[in-house]
């Protein structure tokens, strides 16, 4: 069913019952959130309140959804049996019907796995800002991996900020002895490499003078004492803790993070995996689009179509956790390289690749 085209729900304004009830599951998803803040539920408990608030906002979703009457006419249902059971394909369109559509109303333009430019990927400001501090966590990661480099780069914008006459050579890190805090909405459900990278780093720290019954002067003593390379692993640890919210550097604003990160970092993914928590924020849409045209799986996104948001977030997360063995090279590849745009390391051969893979960079939403 791979040359099937496909469409999907389109937003509609809901008349003044649907109204009435968006109101009410808006009451309700805001009691929901209050009662899933409580610090001491049980798994159990939170788990079947995260299942009420996936109910609710997919109710919502169906009150402001709906296919168009051009949409209807034209789409079907195509039934398959399998491992006995049958699931039903909706919203399929035929090929030649498929191209007759294109011929007639060229707009919206259909990609390949049938969903229109509504369905394009975008990034609203607070995931980027999200992604922004993900990304901040994995170079932190990687600084702290590279102690050498760190070091040299740390004592070099300490230097250059005091003697550079006020011009800062660069703003990506913040060397001012205070760990940054950084924010994000859904901290507890990120993946958590960087953070076990930055542990592991962590663990390795000489902290013998690091006594704090002793005075700083007996502190700083035994510091000095210290050989280069484990002077050079505290200082890492302490810069990458300062890392500032970013995406991909643009040379041209801030060349010396840019080659920096080149060096350290050349591939995201080494500190960093897609997991269910990013993929609860993308439209199913999205997720269909990603699954065919940039990860190669067009038959799964077909498969998926019919599936719930949930199983298609399950799939994914599933997917990159451990890559499927059916996969082929290129498909495995594609798994092992991709993630938002912006988030890959600028210029690297990574980043390249992903670039290729996913044709023109879809839009990122401005942080607010």
């Amino acid at each position: 069913m791979a040359e099937y085209g496909r469409v999907y729900p389109g937003p509609v304004d809901p008349d003044e019952k649907g109204e009435a009830r968006l109101d009410q599951i808006t009451a309700e998803l805001e009691t929901l959130e209050r009662e899933m803040e409580t610090e001491d539920l049980e798994d159990e408990a939170y788990r079947a309140l995260y299942a009420k608030v996936d109910d609710l906002e997919a109710e919502a979703r169906d009150l402001q959804e709906a296919y168009s009457p051009e949409d209807l006419a034209r789409s079907g249902v195509i039934a398959t049996w399998s491992n006995g059971q049958v699931t039903c394909h909706v919203g399929l369109v035929r090929p030649e019907d498929k191209a007759a559509s294109s011929e007639s109303n060229p707009e919206p333009a259909m990609n390949g796995t049938g969903a229109g430019e509504s369905d394009e990927i975008s990034y609203p400001a607070s995931l980027t800002d999200d992604l922004k501090t993900e990304r901040a966590m994995a170079l932190g990661a990687a600084m702290a991996m590279h102690p050498e480099a760190t070091l040299d780069l740390t004592l070099f914008k300490l230097v250059t900020d005091v003697l550079g006459h006020g011009m800062s050579v660069t703003h990506a890190i913040k060397v001012d002895a205070r760990q940054e805090y950084r924010s994000h909405a859904k901290r507890e459900e990120i993946d958590g490499t960087s953070l076990d990278q930055v542990a592991e780093a962590h663990d390795a720290l000489d902290l013998s003078w690091a006594d704090e019954a002793k005075s700083p002067a007996d502190q700083f003593a035994l510091f000095r004492a210290l050989d280069a390379g484990e002077k050079a692993k505290l200082v890492a640890y302490a810069t990458a803790a300062t890392t500032q919210p970013c995406l991909t550097r643009d040379r041209q604003h801030d060349s010396l993070m840019h080659d920096f990160e080149a060096e350290i970092m050349p591939d995201i993914r080494a500190h960093w995996t897609p997991n269910a928590a990013l993929f609860n924020r993308f439209k199913k849409a999205w997720l269909l689009k990603i699954l065919g045209e940039e990860l190669g799986l067009a038959q799964e996104a077909v498969t998926l179509a019919s599936s719930t948001k949930k199983e298609v977030v399950a799939f994914c997360d599933k997917l990159f956790a451990e890559p499927f063995a059916t996969l082929t090279d290129a498909q495995r590849e594609a798994v092992a390289i991709w993630c938002p745009p912006m988030m890959q390391t600028s210029g690297s051969e990574k980043a390249d690749a992903a670039t290729d893979a996913r044709g023109e960079e879809p839009p990122v939403a401005e942080a607010a």
